[in-house]
């Protein structure tokens, strides 16, 4: 886990790589500015006890007062909602140095564990597929371990993902035609997924289908599958088969809201009619997975009507729950790498804002899952200088900083948690 990676996918997903936030519906639409706030929780103590009369009437049981929530996770189990925490098994593990601050600060903040990186077919240890016949369980036992013992909820990401990173050399010089590449992906969602049943809860099932625009060669399996996407479909079915209670995402980047800088109409249209095509035909998706990757000096600077912004996203996430599917928010992040005209202290500020109206519009709009990519920003795959401009060693995209501690932006996140909790217990 300490070796330095140069694929821009492998950094993506070494570093803590996603803190899920799945929520149940909510709503009241956001439409406002977030800016954080002080406000103290509102009293939990219960009305008084009724005063005892002359007769032998008993005095009623006295009861302890709710213990008002403060932590995030508490906040979360509060709400009824799973505010998770993603990153590699790794980081849990006695020989991996991270492991002493890691452990603690998850289970204190986080009652979900999103896995980008243990679930992939290539990584730089135990990979899950070192070749066709043989698969590598010992760091997803240890995951699935992990989940039960701490009684988190779990998530995967990605069974299916065409990138060069997460595609073994057997695979790609394999000269595998049509027929045998759908039985190897058969094969693969099937052992995984049964061998997780009642285990982990949520898979992305298939990621990025279109590949990346700005490098060739990350969409693998379209390029060699049938274009009419019954592949997809099939993942999907297969998935179902192995294990019926388990939900099922399609994942991807670019399709989030038009403000966002990397925003694609044609991939959000794409992904969009391909969910309606397999609603329709009865095809086993349970939810859209926005992978929201911001860019302060893109998308917010200088600082704009973050309100009008907002309801563009507010409406993107309407339009995908009208198919009859959740929203899941899988990968967001926000750096604020570029701000060279701004202090630490007003990038922060620039941070938190985002941070709290992308959270709070999502809770309004009822968005199932609200995922943090990378928890601390030191592990971020954004520090990597690897990556494209703007991000760097100045990235700085997480809510909290390269020693754990607490950035404007998780405090945002606090205050939305605390307002969403008065709305629900005033």
């Amino acid at each position: 886990m300490n070796k330095k990676l140069s694929r821009r996918d492998f950094l993506k997903l070494a570093g803590v790589t996603s803190a899920g936030l799945a929520l149940s519906a909510c709503g009241t639409k956001a439409t406002q500015l977030f800016e954080p706030t002080s406000t103290s929780l509102p009293s939990l103590t219960p009305s008084s006890t009724p005063t005892s009369t002359a007769t032998n009437t008993p005095e009623p049981t006295s009861t302890a007062t709710p213990k008002p929530p403060e932590t995030l996770r508490e906040f979360a189990d509060a709400l009824g909602v799973e505010f998770g925490g993603g990153t590699a098994i790794g980081y849990f593990q006695d020989w991996q140095t991270e492991h002493a601050k890691m452990k603690p600060f998850f289970l204190e903040n986080f009652n979900l564990f999103s896995n980008g990186w243990d679930g992939l077919w290539v990584n730089p240890y135990n990979p899950l597929r070192p070749s066709k016949d043989k698969f590598d369980f010992s760091m997803m036992d240890l995951y699935a371990d992990f989940i039960r013992r701490n009684k988190l909820k779990a998530q995967v990401l990605h069974l299916v993902w065409g990138t060069k990173s997460n595609n073994p050399d057997w695979l790609r010089n394999g000269n595998f035609d049509e027929k045998a590449l759908l039985g190897i992906l058969e094969n693969h969602i099937s052992t995984v997924v049964s061998r997780y049943k009642g285990k982990i809860q949520e898979w992305s099932v298939v990621n990025e289908i279109l590949g990346t625009p700005w490098e060739s060669g990350n969409s693998f399996w379209y390029d060699r599958l049938d274009k009419k996407l019954d592949w997809v479909k099939k993942c999907f079915q297969w998935a179902n088969q192995a294990d019926s209670n388990a939900t099922l995402l399609l994942n991807d980047f670019g399709i989030e809201f038009p403000a966002e800088y990397i925003y694609q109409k044609s991939r959000d249209d794409f992904n969009y009619n391909l969910i309606r095509d397999m609603k329709s035909s009865g095809v086993p998706i349970h939810g859209v997975g926005f992978q929201m990757h911001l860019n302060a000096y893109k998308n917010f600077y200088p600082e704009k009507d973050l309100s009008s912004i907002m309801d563009g996203l507010y409406k993107n996430i309407e339009k995908y729950k009208k198919l009859g599917i959740d929203v899941y928010v899988t990968e967001f992040d926000l750096v604020i790498a570029g701000l060279t005209k701004l202090t630490t202290d007003e990038r922060y500020s620039l941070q938190a804002k985002v941070y709290g109206s992308v959270l709070d519009t999502c809770l309004s709009a009822g968005v199932k899952s609200f995922t943090l990519f990378n928890l601390i920003d030191r592990l971020s795959w954004l520090e990597s200088p690897e990556n494209p401009p703007y991000s760097g060693k100045d990235a700085d995209p997480c809510a909290w900083d390269d020693n754990y501690q607490p950035k404007p932006a998780y405090y945002a996140m606090m205050d939305v948690m605390k307002k969403h909790y008065r709305q629900r217990n005033p």
